[in-house]
């Protein structure tokens, strides 16, 4: 019975500072947290920690944001999404079924359906760099530590090895990735 009064104060304080909660009963937002104005945060989402989402993002529902997880203005974060100690920029697009950890996001990023950041090699944490303008096609599965340059692309399925980088405004597809040359505008 506590949990949920101390729950619902926090949701209540972060609702009357601007930001719509769908439905607070289905919805964990930790004290640590900070959510700018207008953000609308979706059912069965839970934000961890010391997560910081900006002004006027969509997140979830079922989004999961875990603690060192920022957020920048106008980025939504979709459906059965998870996010761990990263970086995600301004006007980003992480729609669903996609695990970002240990990664900064650059600003206009579309993280593509099933997206993985496979960060973690079984003894150390690894860091994924996704530059600016880039698109990671759906299923990518970036192994750390890798760098996705500015405008750069992934085909769908492509996987990204690691210590591989993807030059920007390249393409790179396949199994492992291979650079097929110039993102086409």
């Amino acid at each position: 019975v506590a949990q949920r009064i101390i729950r619902l104060r926090i949701l209540e304080k972060l609702m009357l500072a601007g930001v719509t909660i769908v439905d607070p009963d289905t919805t964990v937002i930790d004290a640590g947290v900070k959510i700018g104005m207008d953000t609308v945060i979706k059912p069965f989402t839970v934000i961890e920690g010391d997560a910081h989402i900006g002004k006027k993002c969509v997140i979830g529902p079922f989004a999961h944001l875990r603690p060192q997880t920022r957020i920048a203005d106008q980025t939504e974060i979709g459906n059965f999404t998870e996010i761990s100690r990263s970086r995600v920029g301004s006007e980003c697009f992480m729609k669903h079924f996609s695990f970002i950890g240990d990664a900064v996001v650059g600003d206009n990023v579309n993280i593509g359906a099933g997206v993985v950041t496979a960060n973690f090699d079984g003894k150390n944490k690894h860091k994924t760099t996704i530059g600016n303008g880039a698109f990671v096609g759906s299923d990518s599965i970036l192994v750390a530590p890798v760098k996705i340059g500015k405008n750069a692309l992934t085909g769908a399925g492509c996987v990204v090895a690691k210590t591989k980088t993807v030059p920007d405004g390249q393409v790179m597809v396949g199994v492992p990735g291979r650079i097929i040359g110039k993102k086409k505008i």
